[in-house]
C-alpha cells in the first residue's frame, strides 16, 4: 500500500490505509476480504472548501484491478458526510460522499471507508481515482482530479509480529528484533542509517553496535509481481534507560539534573539561565576549564567566593558578598576594580607591592597607621597633611631635605633643639658661661658699649647674673682673633673649644 497521495489539481490531502496490512488477493480456495479507508485533509496548509468527494474503484480481476465485486462494496464516513450506495458503471464502482453543507478544511480529518471488499485473485498495485468539488473560498465549487494507490500482495503472504525482544534496554546494550514474513525482499531502516541494511535471509536481527537513545525501526518488505514492485512496512521502537538525548529545542519545566558532564560544542551559541546556576547539593559550581572562565557583561557575586589562582577581569566585577582570591586577583588592560573597603587577610596587613597612582581629584585617607618600608614621595604639588610626624618606634625622625616654613606658619619645639650637634639657645632659657681655663677672659658687651668681665658668672661689683639684657658676645679662641655673634643669632661657643651651657644643665 502507497501512503503517498498522487497530487494532481486536488486541494486537499489524501492518505489510504488498509485492513488488513497488507492486503492479500484471494485464492481458488478461499476469498480474501478487506477495507480501504482514505483519510482526507490531514496536515493542510491552506484553507480548502469541499462540498463533494467522489471515489471511483477499479473493478474486474486484473492485476490493476482491486475486486470483481464492485456492487457489494459497503461504504461509511465521518460525522455529516453522508455516503452514496456504489454504482458499477464502466468498469468502476462508484461512491459519492456528500457533507451536509460545505466543509472549510483548517487541518481536521474526514474519513472514507470502503468495507466487505472481496479482493480478486491476481496481485498488483490498484490506483483509486478520486474527484473533489472544491474551492479556496465558500463558493465556484469546481471538479478536481487526484488518486491513491493500494497494493495487493500475493494470496497466503505474511509480513506480522515485528517487535524487540525487549522494549527497553541499558544505555550501549544491543537491541534484538524478531517477525515473522514470507519470501521478500527486507530492508532494515533505524536511526542514523536511512539507507537502511538488507535482512532477507533472516527473521532475527540485533543492531550493529549498543543503543544510546530511544530508537525507531522501520521494516520494509518488498514483492514484485507483473513487474511492479509492492512495499509494505511495519515499525517499532526500543527504549533507553538513561538515554543520551539529542534534540533542537528543548523546554524543561521542572528541575533538571545532569549527572556528568554538559557542553555546548558550537561556541558561537549561548546558554541562558533566567534562574541561578549552582553546584550539586552543598558543593559549590566549578569551573574547571583550562583556559577559565570569560565574563565579557557585568559579573554579580552575592555570596562569598574563592579563587584559588588568578582572575583576571576584562569588564566589571560586582560581589555582594566576600571575594576571596588564593591567587592573583588581575584587572587588565583599561579594567577597573571598585573596592568599597580593602583590607588585608584575616589578622595580616595589605601589602601593596606595585607603584600606586592617585590620580587629580581623589583624596586617599588613612585612619590608622601608615608604613612606608619605602620612600613616600609628594611629586608635583602634591601635599601631604599629617597631623603627628615621628620617626620609626625608638628612633629619631630624620629630615634629610631643606625645610622651608611659609610665611605665618609656626614652628613649635616642646623639647629641645639641636643645630649641628650643639643644642640651641631658645629664648627664656637661663645660661652659665664659664672658660675651660682661668686664664682666659670672657667679656660680655652690653648694647650700650660698656665692657663687664662676668668671669665667675658675676659682675666685679659682686651684684647677681645680668637679667633682661641684650648682648653681643666676643670671645678669643686659638683660631681667630675674634668671633662675633649677634644678638643671639649663630653659634655661640666658648674660648678654645669650650662649651656654653644654659643654666639648666
Amino acid at each position: 500500500m502507497s501512503v503517498v497521495m498522487v497530487n494532481a489539481t486536488n486541494l486537499l490531502p489524501y492518505e489510504p490505509s488498509t485492513d488488513p496490512k497488507p492486503l492479500r488477493v484471494s485464492s481458488a480456495e478461499e476469498t480474501e476480504y478487506g477495507s480501504v479507508n482514505i483519510n482526507v485533509g490531514g496536515g493542510i496548509t491552506t484553507s480548502a472548501w469541499c462540498n463533494k468527494i467522489t471515489v471511483r474503484v477499479p473493478v474486474g480481476a486484473g492485476a490493476e484491478h482491486l475486486t470483481t465485486e464492485g456492487a457489494d462494496i459497503k461504504t461509511g464516513a465521518s460525522t455529516g458526510w453522508t455516503p452514496s450506495a456504489p454504482a458499477v458503471s464502466g468498469g468502476f464502482a462508484v461512491i459519492t460522499f456528500t457533507p451536509a453543507r460545505a466543509v472549510q478544511f483548517t487541518g481536521q480529518i474526514v474519513t472514507l471507508t470502503l468495507s466487505n471488499i472481496a479482493v480478486n485473485r491476481t496481485a498488483g498495485q490498484v490506483s483509486i481515482a478520486i474527484i473533489e468539488s472544491s474551492s479556496r473560498t465558500n463558493g465556484s465549487f469546481t471538479n478536481k482530479d487526484a488518486a491513491v494507490e493500494v497494493d495487493k500482495f500475493p494470496a497466503g503472504f505474511v509480513f506480522r509480529n515485528f517487535a524487540p525482544e525487549k522494549i527497553m534496554v541499558e544505555n550501549g546494550e544491543v537491541a534484538v528484533l524478531r517477525w515473522e514474513g514470507s519470501d521478500a525482499k527486507y530492508t532494515m531502516h533505524w536511526g542514523d542509517t536511512p539507507a537502511g541494511v538488507s535482512v532477507d535471509k533472516v527473521r532475527v536481527w540485533s543492531t550493529p553496535r549498543g543503543l544510546t537513545t530511544v530508537t525507531g525501526f522501520m521494516l520494509r518488505a518488498e514483492v514484485t509481481t507483473g513487474g511492479v514492485t509492492l512495499t509494505h512496512t511495519l515499525t517499532t521502537a526500543v527504549t533507553v534507560r538513561i538515554p543520551d538525548l539529542v534534540v533542537r529545542n528543548l523546554t524543561v519545566q521542572g528541575p533538571a539534573t545532569f549527572a556528568d558532564s554538559v557542553s555546548l560544542t558550537n561556541t558561537a551559541k549561548d546558554l541562558t539561565v533566567a534562574g541561578s546556576v549552582r553546584g550539586a547539593g552543598s558543593n559549590p559550581l566549578r569551573v574547571s576549564q583550562n583556559a577559565g572562565l570569560k565574563v565579557d557583561a557585568a559579573l554579580n557575586v552575592n555570596g562569598a567566593s574563592t579563587f584559588s589562582n588568578s582572575i583576571t577581569t576584562i569588564g566589571a566585577v560586582t560581589v555582594g558578598g566576600t571575594l576571596t582570591a588564593n591567587g592573583n586577583l588581575n584587572a587588565v588592560g583599561n579594567g577597573i576594580v571598585r573596592i568599597a573597603d580593602l583590607r588585608g587577610p584575616y589578622g595580616e596587613p595589605l601589602k601593596i607591592d606595585s607603584h600606586v597612582n592617585v590620580l587629580p581629584g581623589n583624596n586617599v585617607t588613612v585612619g590608622g597607621t601608615l608604613t612606608a618600608n619605602g620612600n613616600l614621595n609628594a611629586v608635583g604639588n602634591g601635599i601631604v597633611r599629617i597631623a603627628e610626624l615621628r620617626g620609626p618606634y625608638g628612633e629619631p625622625l630624620e629630615i634629610n631635605s631643606h625645610v622651608n616654613v611659609l610665611p605665618g606658619n609656626n614652628v613649635t619645639i616642646t623639647d629641645n633643639l639641636t643645630v649641628g650637634g650643639k643644642r640651641a639657645i631658645r629664648v627664656g632659657d637661663r645660661i652659665q658661661l664659664e672658660v675651660n681655663s682661668h686664664n682666659k677672659e670672657l667679656y660680655l658687651y652690653c648694647e650700650t658699649g660698656n665692657r663687664d668681665n662676668v668671669y665667675g658668672g658675676r659682675r666685679s661689683d659682686g651684684s647677681t647674673y645680668y637679667l633682661n639684657a641684650i648682648w653681643r658676645v666676643h670671645y678669643f679662641d686659638s683660631r681667630s682673633r675674634v668671633n662675633d655673634a649677634s644678638d643671639g643669632q649663630g653659634t655661640i661657643a666658648g674660648p678654645n673649644g669650650g662649651d656654653i651651657r644654659s643654666a639648666d644643665d
